[in-house]
């Protein structure tokens, strides 16, 4: 297994393809993963999942506060599908916030789909394979944020946010 704490650095370097390919002339994409932390010993659950979040953006400069609890999603992998439809079909897909839907061609949705499994993949091989997973409130990256989504990664040693997030 790679080193988790490396985790953040890979992903931000994995990410920028993809980014790029989801930027159009007035948004900009970003895909990040905040800070690592150990699980030590708590069982996946609606309070300790609340305090993983916490203890996450805790570790930040964000100073975020968690307000709302973190409810699990039935499947642990669901998260994958869940950035992998954002990339493909979701908001984050150019097509979907313009008119144009030509503005991207099909090897280009196919690709940013194989991108977001490629960082995926590098996600479980920095802290193994997520356990359990939820939508989690969190803080928004940029002054002009239109839209953003966090999503609680828990593996058995690990706890990260993965943020899918588009700007002005």
């Amino acid at each position: 297994m790679l080193n988790p704490l490396d985790a953040p650095a890979a992903v931000s370097a994995a990410a920028e393809p993809l980014e790029e390919l989801l930027d159009d002339c007035n948004h900009v994409s970003f895909i990040d993963l905040f800070h690592v932390v150990p699980v030590a010993g708590m069982t996946p659950g609606h309070d300790s999942m609340k305090r993983l979040a916490q203890a996450v953006y805790d570790a930040g400069p964000s100073g975020y506060r968690v307000a709302t609890s973190v409810d699990p999603f039935e499947s642990p992998q669901a998260w994958r599908d869940i950035l992998r439809r954002q990339v493909t079909d979701g908001i984050m897909q150019p097509a979907n916030r313009w008119p144009d839907a030509n503005l991207r061609t099909p090897a280009e949705i196919r690709q940013a789909g194989e991108l977001a499994d490629g960082i995926a993949d590098l996600i479980e091989a920095h802290l193994g394979p997520v356990r359990c997973a939820g939508d989690v409130d969190g803080p928004r990256m940029g002054m002009g944020a239109i839209w953003s989504r966090n999503l609680l990664l828990v593996t058995s040693d690990w706890a990260t946010v993965l943020f899918l997030g588009i700007d002005d």
